[in-house]
């Protein structure tokens, strides 16, 4: 009987995972998040299939292409570029701590780790400061797919909440310090010329 316990225990141990300790997709520790290649899905407890796996992350480059904005330069064109970490006990201290370990898009700042906590059945977001997603929307997003997170349909439920992210293309893009110049740059000219002609007078 107590030996059953200390299992039990042990398993539970082994399930909490800590953000140096769990594998990045996108490089060497793709394997032991249970894909063939470098990818944007993580699921090292095994929690989904492998066709599941490979069907959120192709869902996730789609959401990337789809949350793309007419911006003026590079970063404010980018969409916003996921990871998506499955794990049976995972928490928003997990979450933010791949993303902050994981450096996804220093240039920009514009990707963001989802974390899905298989056990509790909860999807955490860790955005990063120019993410085009804010807390608000994301939460408005997965309580419209509740039902199905609560009910541990996990993936349609994914599924869903990714294609709803990529209906977000209608978001101003973050404005640049050029863009800033460029504005109070006209300005200046419109005073100067104001002020040329009252001289004038």
């Amino acid at each position: 009987m107590w030996w059953i316990l200390l299992s039990l225990v042990g398993l539970s141990v082994q399930q909490q995972w800590t953000p140096e300790e769990y594998p990045n997709p996108r490089t060497g520790g793709y394997k032991q998040c249970k894909m063939r290649s470098a990818s944007n899905v993580c699921d090292p407890d095994e929690v989904l299939s492998e066709s599941s796996r490979y069907r959120l992350n192709a869902e996730l480059t789609r959401m990337a292409s789809r949350t793309e904005t007419n911006g003026n330069t590079f970063c404010t064109k980018k969409g916003m570029d996921a990871v998506l970490a499955i794990t049976r006990q995972g928490s928003q201290q997990l979450a933010d701590g791949l993303r902050n370990l994981w450096h996804m898009d220093d240039q920009c700042k514009r990707s963001a780790v989802f974390l899905l906590s298989a056990d509790d059945r909860r999807l955490y977001f860790a955005p990063q400061s120019n993410t085009v997603l804010k807390e608000a929307e994301f939460q408005s997003i997965v309580s419209a797919n509740d039902v199905q997170l609560q009910s541990g349909d996990f993936v349609p439920a994914l599924v869903n909440i990714f294609k709803e992210i990529g209906k977000k293309t209608d978001i101003e893009p973050v404005p640049t310090p050029h863009d800033g110049n460029k504005f109070a740059s006209t300005i200046a000219y419109y005073v100067s010329t104001a002020v040329a002609l009252l001289l004038t007078l």
